[in-house]
């Protein structure tokens, strides 16, 4: 007899796992993984683990198997993660249709990222940069890949950020994944080109009541704040008809410049890592892959350091972080004998520049939910909304002292740099 444990949080702050997820579904996946007919399920734990506030666009559930093999006397154990959809909430599937935000994602565990893992196993340093992936199920719109805590890996804290050890593993590892997408679309022409649904694309603009209404918050907390007042309120106030195209417009890939496959979601809660005794970061997976885009690394770099790099290092280090990164793609790109254009370091520099916009859009808005301490209301209804619930959950976000603190520094500094003037 099957001993099966579905463990639901005693509150709501977790989100419930899928309902087909059951003995039956994932026997019939073991024996197919295990290539064995008479292989049997003997305990199952089903365990929710995405929290409130963790993840906006889909549902991760923790999966522990025992099971006998054919044959065999003692149990063997499997551990998965199964991530999914918002399956039974039509207001947000509806939304992240329009981002293709599933179909993106199976197809890069399915097809791409094996791919990406082969062409870094090639190079002079070769390392882990993604999780395995098991089963693609387009049916329910799942995805089942090993669950990296077995192996110690951990999430960091995101209203920490990371220091310095951390913010250079993170960038070495995405230009190793950057290098590896342009040597696969060049040996395979067009077969990244096609992923164009990031966050910000030319087919849908679903999220645009949060962004917008974001920035009208970010304008109300100018008003109000003494170190910045009317000033600043009246640009942010012009710059909400504007910020969905201009940052747009930073996806855009550019003939002449250096494009390739982005992560599009890059922050600290989509990375995963393992340490040593000393807490020192000793290895970094990287995960969530819904928003990929074929782009300017330059929309991977300014969401990572203003989502995710603590607030000294990102003001008086970013310009050396960056020579790391494009010293690393470089590297990676020779080892793989590209033959496209490589940037040198002045012209990525320039490069990153012309999409510094970006880096408004994600200190106004992205900052404001990633680094978000109140979770209560922390849900997708919360953000998209404009209702009086919404309204609340967006006024929340701005009493965030980190975030208030990170704005009267850099709104000035954007002003300076003509980023909050509407032009065309």
């Amino acid at each position: 007899m099957v001993e099966l444990a579905k463990e639901e949080e005693a509150t709501t702050d977790f989100h419930p796992a899928p309902v087909w997820l059951d003995e039956a579904y994932l026997e019939r996946l073991l024996r197919d993984l295990k290539k064995d007919p008479g292989l049997r399920i003997t305990e199952l734990l089903i365990k929710p683990a995405t929290a409130k506030g963790d993840n906006y666009a889909s549902v991760m559930t923790r999966v522990k198997i025992l099971y006998l093999k054919s044959g065999a006397k003692n149990p063997e154990t499997e551990y998965y993660i199964v991530k999914t959809t918002y399956e039974n909430d039509a207001f947000a599937s509806g939304i992240f249709s329009q981002y293709q935000v599933s179909t993106t994602e199976m197809r890069m565990y399915e097809k791409i990222l094996p791919q990406l893992t082969g062409l870094i196993a090639k190079t002079s340093q070769p390392e882990k940069l993604f999780a395995e992936t098991l089963h693609v199920d387009y049916e329910h719109e799942a995805i089942i890949f090993e669950d990296l805590a077995v192996a110690k890996f951990e999430l960091a804290d995101r209203l920490i950020g990371f220091d310095l050890e951390h913010t250079r593993l993170g960038l070495r590892k995405l230009a190793k994944m950057h290098a590896a997408a342009a040597v696969l679309n060049e040996r395979q022409p067009g077969v990244l080109t096609k992923f164009d649904h990031g966050i910000f694309n030319r087919h849908t603009q679903g999220f645009a009541p949060f962004f917008v209404n974001t920035v009208g918050v970010a304008a109300d907390f100018a008003s109000e704040s003494p170190q910045l007042g009317e000033h600043y309120a009246r640009k942010l106030k012009d710059l909400q008809k504007r910020v969905m195209e201009y940052s747009t417009r930073v996806y855009d890939p550019q003939p002449g410049d250096f494009n390739t496959l982005v992560h599009g979601d890059y922050w600290v809660n989509n990375v995963m890592l393992r340490y040593g005794e000393q807490k020192e970061p000793l290895d970094m997976t990287l995960i969530d892959f819904q928003f990929c885009s074929w782009s300017s690394p330059a929309v991977d770099l300014h969401y990572f350091f203003n989502t995710s790099v603590q607030t000294a290092i990102r003001y008086e280090q970013q310009d050396a972080l960056i020579q790391y990164y494009h010293s690393v793609l470089v590297e990676t790109l020779k080892d793989l004998n590209f033959a496209g254009y490589t940037p040198t370091l002045r012209q990525f520099v320039l490069q990153l520049e012309r999409g510094r916009f970006f880096a408004v859009t994600v200190s106004l808005v992205c900052q404001a939910i990633l680094t978000n301490d109140q979770t209560a209301d922390a849900d997708f209804h919360a953000l998209m909304k404009d209702d009086e619930r919404g309204r609340n959950f967006r006024k929340v976000l701005y009493t965030n002292k980190r975030l208030q603190d990170n704005l009267k520094y850099m709104l000035p500094r954007f002003d300076r740099s003509g980023l909050l003037d509407v032009t065309d």
